[in-house]
């Protein structure tokens, strides 16, 4: 697991890249990081087209992930890089998705709290805002949906990225340090604090610049 980090969303997602690229590179171990937006953001995923540097006197960033348009600012975000060969699920786009929801939702009981799932059977409107317009295995709690993420496979990796929304009431910490108990129930591991090396956050700035910040 590696260190929390606030910056601006194209850094965040410039970062996530590089460390899908070491994970090919090097059969590194799955890694898990938490990370804030440094201000408000919107990201979209990345097949959406004609993308404007700004929406509404928010910036907007593309995301190297798929999925709809997501609002960070008020969200604690987790991305997690790993190799299919690192659990059965992760060869299945959905069996992968939904595993990790699993230990989102797990982190989420750790806090005393009672998401659920939404289901398949159930008559979900369509629509780009990802938090209004839920699809099945993400997660709701009070008639609101609180955690979706979007994947981006390459080759034999995949990268998941989380977006969770924060209770005013609950601070961040606590939400990560529960989501961690989550993950490590349910997949049967132990999470290891780990550093970024230098170089990593290097190169994290210059692809930021070079493609993350070119549409602003």
């Amino acid at each position: 697991m590696l260190p929390t980090i606030s910056a601006a969303m194209p850094f965040q997602m410039a970062l996530d890249e590089i460390l899908l690229q070491r994970m090919k590179a090097d059969s590194l171990k799955p890694v898990l990081r938490f990370y804030f937006s440094a201000g408000p953001w919107l990201t979209v995923g990345y097949s959406e087209k004609n993308l404007p540097s700004v929406e509404n006197g928010v910036p907007v960033c593309r995301r190297i992930t798929g999925g709809g348009r997501v609002i960070h600012g008020n969200d604690l975000i987790f991305s997690f890089v790993a190799a299919k060969e690192h659990d059965e699920s992760f060869h299945s786009v959905r069996l992968s998705y939904l595993k990790i929801h699993e230990a989102v939702k797990a982190g989420f009981e750790f806090l005393g709290e009672r998401p659920r799932f939404y289901r398949c059977d159930e008559n979900l409107p369509k629509g780009q805002d990802c938090f209004l317009f839920p699809i099945a295995t993400d997660l709701g709690l009070n008639r609101k949906k609180i955690a979706g993420g979007a994947q981006k496979r390459s080759g034999k990796i995949l990268l998941h990225q989380e977006s969770i929304k924060i209770p005013s009431a609950l601070e961040a910490d606590q939400r990560a340090e529960a989501l961690c108990r989550g993950i490590e129930q349910v997949f049967g591991v132990r999470l290891v604090r780990a550093d970024l090396a230098p170089q990593m956050m290097e190169e994290a700035e210059k692809l930021s610049r070079e493609r993350y910040e070119r549409q602003l």
